[in-house]
C-alpha cells in the first residue's frame, strides 16, 4: 500500500506540472496579454533602448525608432510638464501582420500583473510622433490613477486629452468647425461616455468622436492650466466625482 502511495504522488506532482507548463503556453502564446507582456523574452524582437522593442527584420531602424520616440516624448513632457509613465510604459513596433494580429496595430493595453504598467502596440503604419505622442499621452494620464479610475473615466475625456498632443490634420480646428458646423452638429458629451459609445463600429462617427472630444479638452484647457486638469483626475481618483468637478471648474 505505502508503494502504491509512493507512486502516486509523484505522478499528480508531474501531471500538475504539465498542466501548469500547458496553462503558461497558452497563456504566452495565444492571448493577447501573455504574448504582449512576453515580447522582452521573445528572440523574434529586439531592445531598441529602455521598454522599446523593434520586430526582428523590421523595415524600420533602430535609429528611426529613437528618433520618432525621443520626439513623441518631448513633445508629452511638454505638455504635462513632466512624465512618470516612462518607466512603466512599453512601446513594441512590429509590420509582422500574423503578430500584429495578436498584439493590436495602434493599442495602448493596460495591464495589472505584476504590476499595473502600460503596453503600446503599434505597426508600422501608426508608429509616427503624433500617433506615439497620442498613446503615451493617453500611458501619463494613467500613471496618476488607479486601474477602476481608468476604467470609470468618460472615454472622451480620454481620447480627448491623447488628442491634444496629436497633431493630424483630421483632429485640427479647422476640421470641427467644418464637420460641426460650428459645434451646432457636436456629439453630446453624455453619449460618447463609455467605450461602446465612443468607439463604435461605424468608422466615420468614431473619427467625429474624436474630433469633438479633442475640441471639448481644448476649449476646457483655454480656461485651466494642465496641473488644474491633473489635480481635477486626482481628485476623482480619491473618489470625487467627475462631472461634479469637470462642470465646476
Amino acid at each position: 500500500m505505502k508503494t502504491r502511495s509512493k507512486k502516486v504522488i509523484p505522478t499528480i506532482i508531474l501531471t500538475m506540472l504539465a498542466l501548469f507548463i500547458v496553462a503558461a503556453v497558452i497563456f504566452f502564446q495565444f492571448t493577447q496579454m501573455g504574448y504582449i507582456m512576453s515580447i522582452p523574452l521573445r528572440t523574434n524582437f529586439n531592445k531598441i533602448e529602455n521598454n522599446v522593442y523593434l520586430n526582428k527584420d523590421n523595415s524600420l531602424t533602430p535609429d528611426e525608432v529613437r528618433e520618432i520616440t525621443a520626439q513623441a516624448k518631448e513633445r508629452v513632457t511638454e505638455f504635462y510638464g513632466d512624465t512618470h509613465c516612462l518607466e512603466t510604459t512599453t512601446i513594441i513596433i512590429c509590420d509582422d501582420k500574423n503578430i500584429s494580429d495578436k498584439i493590436g496595430e495602434k493599442d495602448t493595453n493596460t495591464f495589472l500583473f505584476p504590476t499595473k504598467k502600460d503596453y503600446i502596440c503599434l505597426s508600422n503604419d501608426y508608429f509616427n510622433v503624433d500617433v506615439v505622442a497620442h498613446e503615451l499621452t493617453h500611458a501619463e494620464l494613467h500613471s496618476y490613477i488607479s486601474a477602476d479610475t481608468q476604467r470609470n473615466l468618460p472615454v472622451w475625456f480620454d481620447e480627448g486629452l491623447a488628442t491634444q498632443n496629436d497633431y493630424r490634420e483630421k483632429y485640427s480646428y479647422e476640421n470641427w468647425v467644418t464637420k460641426t458646423d460650428n459645434g451646432k452638429k457636436a456629439t453630446p458629451l453624455e453619449d460618447m461616455d463609455s467605450h461602446s459609445e465612443f468607439q463604435c463600429k461605424d468608422e466615420n462617427e468614431r473619427q467625429f468622436h474624436y474630433l469633438c472630444a479633442k475640441h471639448e479638452i481644448s476649449e476646457w484647457l483655454d480656461k485651466h492650466s494642465v496641473q488644474e486638469l491633473l489635480e481635477l483626475v486626482k481628485a476623482v481618483n480619491n473618489g470625487e466625482d467627475f462631472y461634479t468637478l469637470y462642470n465646476k471648474a
